[in-house]
């Protein structure tokens, strides 16, 4: 049913269905047409709209006339037509996809800007659509992107084939995508579970694992594993000097660096001074 924000869908489901039944002929024909089939068509449009737009347009006699009145109703003058057909190329023209969203959502936005443009006689290409949504998707669709380039010809690939192709892979990447969140899920709470240790704390029980091990002969505690020997990381130690990762304070170069220049100075100082 014709609705007062769906004209550009409407004419196109019309276009179809009145193909089916066999009477388009009588919209888009330029000569006379039969009238039984000229009357087969203005009812499937009569059916298809309002009460108010049926009356605004009962002082037409054929389906020609009818549907060219909707469409001027709906549509407007030329130069309000060439308004809207411009606005709707800068909307398409900004339409990107974000990173979180769903390629059939943007995909079908994309469309209906595109319909809406052929509605109002301006034809756009298909090569262009395709163009439009290989540049219009974030980085992670860049494999396929690439794949679809390259050994596919973009001046005569359909969009369906391309929006087909882009589902397939987003539909492909959401398993991978999981198993990494539970990887990186995993790797988080065995790094919670860790104990959180002091650096004293820590050199003794590396100090303590050290004597046992020398002192057992076996390099290692009773159930034959270094249990914290090996797992201290120092590359989330962050210096409060340099404000580096990767070492504590008294390691740092720059104190090291300092402390070796206090000392020559010293020793600067206390040779005699030559007359």
């Amino acid at each position: 049913m014709l609705e007062e924000n769906n004209y550009g869908a409407w004419a196109v489901k019309m276009k179809i269905f009145m193909g089916a039944q066999g009477v388009w002929a009588a919209v888009e024909s330029k000569n006379a047409v039969d009238d039984r089939l000229d009357q087969m068509a203005l009812a499937a449009i009569v059916q298809a709209v309002p009460e108010s737009v049926m009356m605004a347009t009962s002082e037409h006699k054929t389906a020609k006339k009818v549907w060219a009145a909707i469409k001027e109703m709906h549509v407007g003058e030329e130069r309000v037509v060439k308004a809207r057909v411009q606005m709707l190329r800068r909307e398409l023209d900004g339409m990107y996809m974000s990173e979180s969203g769903k390629f059939s959502e943007f995909a079908l936005k994309v469309s209906d800007v595109v319909n809406e443009i052929r509605t109002l006689g301006t034809k756009v290409e298909e090569s262009t659509v395709v163009e439009k949504l290989l540049r219009s998707v974030p980085e992670k669709f860049q494999p396929i992107v690439t794949t679809i380039e390259q050994w596919g010809d973009v001046e005569t690939m359909s969009v369906a084939e391309v929006i087909g192709r882009l589902r397939a892979f987003e539909e492909s990447g959401k398993g991978w995508c999981h198993h990494k969140e539970e990887e990186e899920k995993g790797k988080l709470l065995m790094v919670r579970d860790e104990p959180r240790l002091t650096r004293a704390e820590w050199e003794a029980i590396v100090a303590e694992e050290k004597r046992s091990g020398h002192n057992s002969g076996s390099g290692g505690n009773k159930s034959g594993e270094k249990k914290y020997h090996c797992r201290f990381d120092k590359s989330k130690i962050d210096c409060r000097r340099c404000g580096e990762y990767g070492h504590f304070t008294d390691e740092c170069d720059g104190v090291k660096k300092m402390t070796k220049g206090v000392a020559q100075l010293a020793v600067v100082d206390d040779e005699p001074t030559l007359l």
